[in-house]
């Protein structure tokens, strides 16, 4: 399950805010810069063009891929509803109290649990990988010892190595109203990625609840996995309510289409009692050797 980058980087400094009961609507929107060109007589828009498309003008004229998702807030539970491949229907739950994420798919009747001793063990799993592969290296021609070390370098540094350097943002000294929400315009630059991400000091007590939810995500990776990001540097801005993306020839919007404050039934919460229960290692042990 992909989880979209706003989503993440809904993370902001309030500290003492109310908890935050309610719904956040999600979109995701994307087009390739073929489809940008088309809907610009033929000729594609340069960088400072792309980003100044917003939402609106890409629905219009650039037949984006749309996704919308919803999460749910009670407390300390969080419920984030977004599609599987093939736009199957799934879900995520993750209870902070328990310190436990459970990666639902109801057309199968299953669910995978996610503990720090599964993302252990997954970072055990890596160094193993890690190593096996170092070692089939010495042992390959250039063309496919190349090919292996592109895919080394997706896996992140080794534990210990030097990590990548930090990104960092300029303001953009813009300010507009997206959605209902007052927000301030940033840019930052990852690689060959260009990122301008809009955020609100508007919604503290989601603030709060989102910030303990991105820190759990981040206790749940393998430490050799964990890297640098633009959702980590927008957390330190505010609530990104709009986070637009140009990188490899397309160009994504996320957005915060609307915040609900009302109680969420509880029962969002609870996986169903007649599906089939996975951890995190059992998965892993079905990996091939």
């Amino acid at each position: 399950m992909r989880i979209p980058l706003i989503l993440v980087a809904l993370l902001a400094t309030a500290g003492s805010a109310a908890a935050f009961d309610g719904s956040i609507k999600l979109r995701t929107m994307a087009v390739s810069t073929d489809q940008l060109a088309a809907a610009n007589g033929g000729k594609v828009p340069d960088a400072a063009a792309t980003l100044k498309l917003m939402p609106e003008a890409l629905l219009k004229d650039a037949k984006p891929d749309v996704k919308e998702s919803t999460v749910y807030v009670s407390g300390k539970k969080v419920r984030m509803d977004a599609p599987l491949e093939g736009n199957r229907a799934g879900y995520a739950i993750i209870d902070l109290d328990k310190g436990l994420t459970w990666f639902v798919v109801p057309a199968e009747k299953r669910y995978i649990e996610w503990s720090e001793a599964d993302a252990t063990a997954m970072a055990d799993k890596m160094k193993q990988l890690r190593k096996m592969m170092d070692e089939r290296m010495a042992k390959m021609p250039p063309d496919q010892r190349t090919q292996m070390e592109a895919m080394m370098k997706n896996m992140g540094p080794p534990d210990g190595e030097a990590k990548a350097a930090p990104i960092t943002t300029k303001s953009l000294d813009r300010s507009q109203t997206i959605n209902g929400m007052k927000a301030t315009a940033y840019e930052a630059v990852d690689g060959d990625a260009t990122v301008i991400g809009w955020v609100t000091q508007d919604r503290p007590g989601l603030d709060k609840t989102l910030r303990e939810v991105s820190e759990r995500m981040e206790q749940m990776t393998p430490a050799s996995m964990r890297k640098e990001t633009v959702r980590k540097v927008l957390q330190d801005k505010g609530l990104p309510v709009l986070v637009q993306t140009l990188q490899g020839g397309r160009y994504r919007i996320e957005e915060v289409l609307a915040v609900e404050e009302k109680p969420v039934p509880a029962e969002l919460f609870v996986v169903p009692a007649d599906f089939a229960r996975t951890t995190g290692r059992d998965a892993l042990k079905g990996m091939p050797q």
